[in-house]
């Protein structure tokens, strides 16, 4: 099979040559005589090539139809006149595989392609411009990288409500945001139609930035194996998906950062209806009602509420999953199955708990049908072994000294409401609270 992809190669590249030649023919010309020589010498090499590809391509089709299927194991022998169903390719692995063949050869994508056919992985870089990413890194193709944000998207509890999802080629996008709804009314015989539109404002997405550091130990690199492969992809989704959420939620915007959900409202004038404050010494009553408030925000705006997505912090779902009445019964029982209200809920870290006085959270209300999310470039991974880096609590660290290989991930996003009102807000929450 390697050898049939070299000819191919190999013609591809005589083929290249020949259009070259043709194409630097001046119009209403012929050729010269040295392209011409050129030309014809091109010719018998292309047809050499040909007559070689066509021995290894019925030489590979005579092994497959000879080939011995392998025996199933004992008792594992499919139905008879069924086929045994393929195993589904996971995702994310391919991502995981690429990254730990670069490392193990140092950042030196020669070396990677070697190592990588040497492992029976021909096919890991093939048709892969290596070159075209960081110094000791690369970017990742974008069928890989896809399979990745994939994977992202439900790890991520803004991505995983089903956002729309808009390409941003050039890293920018301004488009319409809806302020109001068509002016439709009835009319006599005769007599002029109201004016019909919208009335809309801006949305821009700018691509910013989301970059990562993840330490990966030199021993599990040296190490092949499909669960090595599913560590380093689960830690990249994993780690990308955490912060990516801090952002999209309570980011406050910068040239750098993207604008999250907590302050897209703000010098807007649903600023006073979507962004609500607990009522004051909460029962069971006030609870309710102001779960209710945030479902008002969405319906008063003509959007329906019932398509909305909860987000809340762990305290506040347990406070809500452990709420009884005089009874001694479940408020809201549906939260077992991560409903509320009729509506999914999301819980998250990244809506913290020490807001305000040190006690207070947030609740969110989000439509997804109304939010954006702007998508640049695919995946940019580099590597390096001597680079340093800070740990959780602080401290540097030395990716030499600790026999470690830091993989630097970069991705490019950012996220808008196309129509402001498709999120209420609930602040000062203290549900909870000790």
């Amino acid at each position: 099979m390697d050898w049939i992809t070299k000819l191919r190669a190999r013609r591809a590249g005589i083929l290249e040559k020949m259009e070259a030649i043709v194409a630097a023919i001046p119009e209403g010309e012929d050729m010269t005589a040295d392209q011409v020589t050129e030309f014809e010498a091109l010719k018998a090499e292309d047809d050499k090539v040909a007559a070689d590809l066509a021995v290894a391509e019925d030489l590979e089709r005579r092994r497959a139809a000879a080939a011995v299927p392998a025996q199933p194991l004992p008792g594992l022998a499919p139905a008879p006149g069924a086929t045994a169903p393929a195993a589904p390719k996971e995702k994310g692995l391919t991502f995981a595989r690429m990254i730990r063949t670069i490392a193990a050869a140092g950042g030196n994508s020669y070396v990677a392609r070697q190592m990588a056919e040497a492992n029976g992985d021909s096919g890991l870089f093939a048709n892969q411009n290596m070159g075209s990413g960081p110094a000791g890194g690369f970017l990742v193709p974008e069928d890989v990288s896809t399979e990745v944000i994939e994977l992202l998207r439900p790890a991520s509890v803004v991505t995983a409500m089903g956002p729309r999802f808009v390409p941003m080629p050039n890293g920018n996008l301004t488009t319409n945001r809806r302020a109001t709804g068509a002016n439709f009314g009835y009319q006599g015989e005769q007599q002029d139609a109201g004016a019909t539109g919208y009335t809309f404002g801006q949305v821009k997405l700018s691509a910013k930035k989301l970059t990562g550091i993840i330490p990966v130990s030199n021993d599990l690199l040296r190490a092949s194996g499909t669960s090595v492969d599913r560590m380093i992809r689960d830690d990249a989704v994993a780690d990308a998906a955490q912060v990516q959420d801090r952002f999209f939620l309570r980011g406050q915007g910068s040239d750098y950062t993207p604008k999250g959900f907590r302050y897209q409202h703000l010098g807007t004038p649903f600023q006073a209806t979507h962004v609500l404050t607990m009522t004051a010494s909460p029962d069971l009553q006030k609870i309710d009602n102001d779960l209710g408030r945030l479902e008002l925000a969405l319906g008063n705006a003509n959007l329906p509420y019932n398509g909305a997505h909860w987000v809340m912090s762990p305290r506040t779902k347990m406070f809500l999953t452990n709420l009884r009445d005089g009874n001694g019964n479940k408020v809201y029982p549906e939260l077992a199955n991560n409903q509320l209200r009729g509506k999914p809920v999301h819980e998250t870290t990244e809506i913290p708990d020490n807001l305000g006085g040190g006690t207070e959270s947030e609740i969110m209300l989000v439509h997804p049908m109304h939010v954006m999310v702007g998508e640049h470039m695919g995946i940019e991974i580099a590597l390096s072994t001597e680079a340093a880096y800070k740990d959780a609590n602080g401290t540097m660290q030395a990716a030499f000294s600790r026999d470690e290989t830091l993989m630097r991930m970069i991705m490019q996003h950012d996220i808008g409401l196309r129509h402001l009102a498709a999120v209420s807000i609930l602040i000062g929450v203290t549900w909870g609270a000790s």
